[in-house]
């Protein structure tokens, strides 16, 4: 049985038509859930109403075992990984679930038997936990897979170095077109936005992070998965389209969007990879100057 979850955040009417317009393309049996964040009882009885779904106010409760649709009200914001791993351990607890599916609202599934080949490929790789597909965007670019970037090329020599190199040489220093170029097989990392696990891989390495609010999740699991010797495929023979950050965009601006990801971005390099408490200082100063510079510069055009 294939488990999907979905985070709803303030956006009930897209979550609905994505439901139904495009998770009804997978014909692998499956269980959706919608995690309500920062829910009220008008919008849990909107997305119920509409999805045919019973409400879930606790995950220890369940009253239909045959429902195809759940939604899991809960009045905070729990993020990105507090919410997926909430509507994982529901799934996981009451129903007989083999791989989880995460995904965005703001998906199109391109080649309507993404999932299946998705799974059919992933069952074929022993040591691989997460797999994901071509993620295009709406310019046509692909948003994934990822490289590895060490924390000093992210935070310091990518805004000072660069503009006095070459675009040639700055392009493989930073592997700015890795993305671009990246063929099948394992990478670092690959978009959040869609993905599929295995779902006992999942649940033994710990979930995703719940000290993450947004940002940063998909290193996180990388490093988790990789830890009980699982990897991350690439897979880019199935496509889907993301209209990317859409909601994010919508509710926090962005000075306040790239303090979010720094911070998360921080606690994953000094978690996950060892980087030191002066290396974060160091690059938050750095960070901090960029912006000022890069806002003064927007005032001079």
């Amino acid at each position: 049985m294939l488990g999907i979850i979905i985070v709803n955040y303030k956006n009930e009417d897209k979550t609905i038509a994505y439901v139904k317009e495009e998770l009804i393309k997978i014909q692998t049996p499956h269980i959706t859930v919608v995690v309500n964040n920062s829910a009220t009882e008008q919008t849990n009885n909107i997305l119920a109403d509409a999805l045919y779904a019973e409400i879930i106010g606790h995950i220890e409760s369940l009253k239909d075992a045959d429902k195809r649709c759940f939604v899991i009200s809960h009045t905070d914001n729990l993020g990105f990984a507090r919410g997926n791993n909430l509507g994982a351990k529901f799934l996981m607890k009451h129903f007989q679930i083999d791989h989880l599916l995460f995904s965005n609202n703001d998906i199109r599934l391109i080649d309507s038997q993404v999932v299946e080949s998705l799974i059919t490929k992933i069952e074929s790789l022993p040591t691989v936990g997460i797999i994901g597909p071509n993620i295009i965007g709406t310019d046509g670019r692909k948003q994934s897979p990822d490289p590895y970037y060490p924390f000093w090329y992210r935070y310091f020599w990518m805004y000072w170095l660069t503009p006095f190199i070459p675009k040639k040489q700055k392009n493989r220093f930073f592997k700015l077109d890795y993305t671009q170029q990246a063929l099948e097989g394992i990478h670092y990392r690959i978009m959040g936005s869609f993905f599929l696990v295995i779902a006992l891989d999942f649940a033994k390495c710990g979930m995703m992070d719940p000290n993450t609010f947004l940002f940063s999740e998909e290193m996180i699991l990388a490093e988790r998965m990789k830890a009980i010797g699982r990897y991350v495929y690439f897979y880019p023979e199935v496509s889907i389209l993301h209209e990317h950050n859409q909601t994010i965009s919508q509710y926090i601006v962005q000075k306040k969007q790239y303090m979010l990801r720094f911070d998360s971005e921080s606690y994953y390099y000094q978690t996950y990879r060892d980087v030191s408490q002066l290396s974060i200082y160091i690059g938050r100063l750095s960070f901090l100057f960029y912006l000022f510079l890069s806002r003064f510069e927007r005032k001079k055009q």
